[in-house]
């Protein structure tokens, strides 16, 4: 199944490719057999020709429906995976002189400097940070999350809310894409009974170690 999935995310272009293509034959031959069966005469040939209109016809949705599973797959399921899931790992080469990399402790350590900005605990500017909101602000309804996830070794990030004081973290949604000073994604609190909220941004590496989260306080208030 992991190779499956690796298959998908690795190829995600070449398959559009395909099925477009594949598409353009499939609507050329709809419509060929379209014209076809509007012009007979006999029943018949009326008939056949109708056939063709339905193999197309099913070729036609049937590529659709495999675009749309890929596309649902690469978007919405694979972010939620763990990292070691659909994380694109090359086949080692024997042959080539190993090359230090940052141990998890390097890591932690380099995330660790410079300090989190005021309010904040473990955000990192530049490479692990919620730009938006404010630490200690108000929110209400839906309201889009901004920042920053850019580190070395990168794997996948997901932000998550707990109640002020809790250590039960709920996620909200998920992402294995780098954003520099973007949108992260969107929160809806219009469901949550207004009070103290902890909001965090927390950032795995591609060996599926959970780096230091970075957490900000904000204030759910009520809809208006």
């Amino acid at each position: 199944m992991d190779a499956l999935f690796r298959f998908f995310v690795r190829y995600e272009i070449f398959i559009y490719l395909i099925l477009a293509i594949g598409a353009i034959f499939v609507v050329r031959s709809l419509w060929k057999a379209w014209v076809e069966w509007r012009s007979a005469v006999f029943g018949l040939e009326k008939e056949l020709s109708f056939q063709k209109v339905r193999v197309s016809g099913a070729l036609f949705i049937l590529l659709v429906m495999i675009g749309l599973s890929q596309f649902c797959l690469v978007t919405f399921i694979v972010p939620f995976l763990p990292a070691t899931t659909f994380l694109l790992t090359p086949t080692a080469d024997l042959l080539l002189t190993p090359v230090a990399t940052l141990s998890a402790e390097a890591l932690t350590a380099q995330l660790s400097n410079p300090a989190s900005p005021a309010g904040s605990v473990d955000c990192v500017p530049g490479q692990v940070m919620i730009s938006s909101p404010q630490p200690g602000s108000q929110v209400q309804g839906k309201i889009v999350i901004s920042g920053t996830v850019d580190v070395p070794n990168f794997g996948f990030f997901k932000y998550e809310y707990a109640s002020q004081g809790s250590e039960t973290w709920y996620t909200i949604a998920a992402g294995d894409k780098t954003i520099r000073d973007g949108e992260v994604g969107a929160w809806d609190t219009s469901q949550l009974v207004p009070g103290d909220y902890q909001l965090r941004l927390l950032v795995t590496d591609n060996l599926g170690k959970a780096l230091p989260a970075c957490v900000i306080p904000v204030r759910v208030s009520a809809a208006d």
